[in-house]
């Protein structure tokens, strides 16, 4: 059994591993609105044997239904280049509501 703690708490349990695919098994898909960018900010991977190990930065891939009935879900590592390009959206989405800001104070729009 493995177990995805994320960011904000929840606690995801699969049946196991797969190669790089969390393995969740049954007839019924898992609800991957959970697995936002806030909630894969960072978090916890606890495997079998009770080791948690850290992550920060991930990102999911898909969940895809196997011939079996089980369910393969994969998530990866966002690279350097990702964490620049979402760093300087943010930036950007800021500067864009300060002129927002500053334009209405200078039309007498309301407070």
């Amino acid at each position: 059994m493995y177990t995805i703690t994320l960011a904000d708490g929840t606690a995801v349990e699969f049946a196991g591993l797969n190669g790089t695919n969390y393995i969740v098994k049954g007839a019924s898909p898992l609800d991957t609105s959970i697995f936002t960018d806030e909630n894969l900010a960072s978090g916890t991977v606890t495997d079998e044997d009770g080791v948690e190990t850290p992550f920060t930065n991930w990102s999911f891939i898909q969940q895809q239904k196997q011939l079996n009935g089980d369910y393969y879900i994969c998530f990866r590592q966002k690279s350097e280049e990702e964490l620049d390009a979402e760093a300087k959206a943010a930036r950007e989405t800021e500067v864009q509501e300060a002129l927002v800001e500053l334009y209405e104070l200078l039309l007498g729009g309301d407070e």
